[in-house]
């Protein structure tokens, strides 16, 4: 059986005290859909080193990097080694983010006017590059996706293949790896054919 790891972050209860490491249930509920593992990588994102996390990286066939609030160095730290080593990686919302920045990309902090922050199922339209993998994947041009961040990446030496009708870069990946993928949406929770198969692609690749 397949390994697939999740990065997990630290999430503060509202007291402001009491610290607690995790991700959104929703993934763990779509990834039970497959026949895997999956293990939670913590980070203490303070003063963690990417030395003390290969080990697990390593036993892992495949990664996930969640979504979240706050970027640190060892995130970017943890993108470049899934890249070097060719792990397969999919990253969500953040975890997108993340991707982008480790390949040169501006994070911006807030949107502004942000019609990219809802808790509705399906938010905007996203318009894919037909001659990205993401679309191979998908089979679509035009797609409808939900949508809960503030922040967005500007730039990156990744592929950029996805963006809003607003511009908002949606999607980054990079062909020449096994499965090297990020999207700023949650696909984790919706369940139409478009979450369906580019969850199916990422564990094909494990």
């Amino acid at each position: 059986m397949k390994t697939v790891g999740i990065v997990i972050r630290e999430w503060r209860l509202p007291d402001n005290n009491t610290g607690l490491y995790g991700f959104k249930r929703d993934l763990l509920y779509t990834l039970r859909n497959y026949n895997v593992n999956v293990i939670g990588i913590p980070i203490n994102f303070n003063n963690d080193k990417l030395d003390n996390i290969k080990e697990v990286i390593d036993m892992c066939d495949g990664i996930i990097l969640s979504g979240g609030k706050d970027e640190y160095e060892i995130d970017f730290d943890i993108v470049r080694y899934l890249y070097e080593k060719d792990i397969p990686t999919l990253g969500i919302c953040l975890g997108m983010q993340d991707m982008g920045g480790a390949f040169n990309g501006g994070i911006i902090d807030h949107i502004g006017n942000n019609n990219h922050s809802s808790s509705d199922e399906y938010v905007h339209n996203i318009t894919i590059d037909k001659n990205s993998l993401l679309y191979e994947i998908l089979g679509n041009d035009y797609i409808k996706v939900n949508s809960r961040h503030f922040d967005y990446i500007k730039d990156s030496t990744l592929d950029k293949v996805a963006y809003s009708d607003d511009n908002i870069l949606e999607a980054i990946e990079d062909k020449t790896k096994r499965c090297f993928i990020g999207v700023q949406w949650h696909p984790e929770s919706v369940t139409d054919e478009y979450s369906k198969k580019l969850f199916d692609y990422f564990i094909s690749k494990l």
